[in-house]
């Protein structure tokens, strides 16, 4: 064998090896390419291999990391949280228009997370949701009702409408969490 085929070679093995030690475990994955407890340091190297940009502002609360990237062809910031260098919850926020705008990338993501899990396990639009509320004496608007949860194996998906507030405007967001990290 040559020293140039023995050099592909090799070259070859480094970048196998590479790519499967920042994909982590070779079963499903449960956001983007990472299992829950994966060590949080492998995070910016995957979402750098994916053209994601480091967002420099304000880190969302509870995040440690945070970058610029596109999901369902819009701008979206994708945000990490870890506990002890290991991830247990991540998820997308995306920027609005206008409530409308939020509620229809509300609905987009709330279909799209029923495909892969089914109906939601708590819907806030949900006739039974409501009626609770209404009893309670409570007063919803329609984007008080844009709130839904989605159990899983190792996961719970959540997605929610928020409103403008601190010089922001309406934010859609959908994150998971790991079934370890969920409080009762």
């Amino acid at each position: 064998m040559s020293q140039a085929v023995r050099a592909r070679a090799l070259l070859i093995h480094a970048v196998v090896a590479g790519a499967a030690l920042l994909a982590g475990p070779a079963r499903a994955t449960d956001f983007r390419a990472f299992e829950f407890g994966t060590p949080c340091d492998r995070i910016v190297a995957l979402e750098a291999a994916r053209g994601s940009k480091t967002f420099d502002g304000e880190l969302p609360s509870g995040y440690q990391f945070a970058f610029l990237t596109r999901e369902l062809d819009r701008e979206a910031l994708v945000v990490y949280a870890c506990d002890g260098g290991k991830l247990f919850r991540a998820g997308y926020i995306f920027e609005a228009r206008d409530e409308a705008d939020a509620a229809a990338l509300y609905a987009s993501l709330k279909k799209r997370v029923s495909r892969e899990r089914g109906s939601p396990s708590y819907d806030f639009a949900s006739p039974t949701h409501r009626k609770k509320m209404t009893d309670a004496g409570a007063t919803l608007s329609h984007h008080d009702t844009l709130v839904a949860f989605w159990d899983g194996d190792s996961s719970e998906a959540h997605a929610s409408v928020a409103e403008p507030t601190k010089g922001r405007g309406w934010r859609v967001s959908l994150s998971y969490t790991a079934n370890t990290h969920l409080r009762e």
